[in-house]
């Protein structure tokens, strides 16, 4: 066992004292955190995507306005661009999470219901109707949508009538207004 004399000039800060290489993650112990996991099952989480341009303290006090629920909402700033909904009900929750995408200030923000995960960019993932045109009306099917959006994201609905695709999409890459595609006779549209 190793000791650990200090000096006078330690306690000064003048003297350098050995620790342990701090780059490394500090290890949390196992326990049981289903009580918290239950406490945020009511919840939503969202991240800001233009932090210079998106205030997250006005934001949370404007959204529960707009939605008509600041009654029944309170919000937390969990820093780094992301906050949280607590809401009192399952109904009101899922009534704010049919009003997608969101935005505020000109931007859009992402807002999903609150899960247990560990990862620097959570949330992330954002869910809305994208509308295509530009596909050849030969070409206009349900299995080529389903290509088309297979590349584009996660694909939650496919509205063939009306060319349109429920997808989830990762906001941490840019959005693409337009993409080629490409026949099995190799001609290429835009759409």
């Amino acid at each position: 066992m190793k000791s650990l004399q200090l000096t006078m000039a330690d306690y000064k800060g003048k003297g350098i004292l050995m620790v342990e290489d701090d780059d490394e993650p500090i290890q949390l112990p196992e326990q049981d955190n289903l009580g918290l996991i239950q406490e945020y099952g009511l919840s939503l989480i969202g991240r800001v995507l233009n932090p210079k341009k998106q205030d997250v303290e006005k934001l949370i006090g404007f959204m529960p306005q707009h939605w008509g629920l600041e009654d029944k909402i309170s919000a937390m700033d969990l820093g780094k661009g992301t906050f949280l909904f607590n809401f009192e009900t399952e109904e009101d929750l899922q009534t704010v999470l049919d009003l997608g995408p969101f935005h505020y200030n000109f931007w859009m923000f992402v807002l999903v219901r609150w899960e247990p995960i560990v990862h620097d960019d959570y949330p992330w993932e954002m869910t809305f109707w994208t509308q295509l045109s530009g596909i050849p009306l030969h070409l206009w099917t349900e299995t080529n949508l389903r290509s088309i959006g297979d590349k584009l994201g996660k694909i939650h609905t496919i509205d063939v009538n009306e060319g349109k695709i429920l997808l989830t999409i990762d906001s941490r890459k840019p959005l693409k207004f337009a993409r080629k595609i490409r026949c099995c006779n190799g001609d290429e549209a835009t759409v």
